[in-house]
């Protein structure tokens, strides 16, 4: 979560942007989390509609599920053609790589986070003519920590929605092939010791 807090504070978030987040992993979480804490319109983009319901329950105020929906026409009628001031990217895959440069606005943010695991192609002439700040973000500062630990204290974040299973340590491997046999649906797993 602290990943994804860290990004929106690289992204420079504000109450008055438009954020569109690619994943609603872990970190894509802590992006929306973040975002709408500091006031931001938050859109939360995934293929999973468990996932982009749970979005919601955390402050995503749209959803997009990239799988039925097309991701650019529903984002035209959200944002009135405009797009989003801040795309965060918390996938990692060609295509959300892509879209994120679709979907950002004139003078937006794009942010990555995911790693892609190929070489990607960028068509350039939209880096300038929309005039867009790219970066990335990576990890976390002891200051990101430290408002994920707020947030929490707050007692409003579904805790439990965000653990998949806790298995004892003598089932690790048990954990670990739940995971291999299902990434989609597995969103955190905890080992208790």
């Amino acid at each position: 979560m602290s990943v994804g807090f860290h990004a929106v504070d690289r992204a420079s978030v504000t109450d008055s942007d438009i954020v569109l987040v690619f994943g609603c992993g872990m970190i894509g979480v802590g992006a929306i989390i973040r975002s709408a804490l500091r006031g931001a319109t938050v859109i939360a983009v995934d293929v999973s509609t468990e996932k982009l319901e749970l979005a919601k329950k955390l402050g995503a105020k749209y959803t997009i599920n990239s799988a039925t929906e097309d991701l650019l026409a529903r984002l035209d009628v959200l944002t009135q053609s405009m797009g989003a001031d801040v795309v965060i990217e918390a996938v990692g895959r060609k295509e959300t790589y892509l879209a994120a440069i679709a979907a950002a606005a004139y003078t937006g943010r794009v942010l990555y986070i995911g790693y892609a695991k190929e070489a990607i192609p960028f068509d350039t002439q939209f880096f300038v003519k929309k005039e867009l700040d790219i970066s990335g973000s990576r990890n976390a500062t002891a200051k990101d920590f430290a408002a994920v630990m707020n947030y929490l204290k707050m007692k409003t974040c579904p805790i439990e929605e965000l653990i998949t299973a806790i298995y004892r340590a003598e089932d690790a491997q048990l954990a670990l092939e739940s995971w291999l046999n299902d990434p989609g649906r597995v969103f955190r797993l905890l080992i208790a010791f």
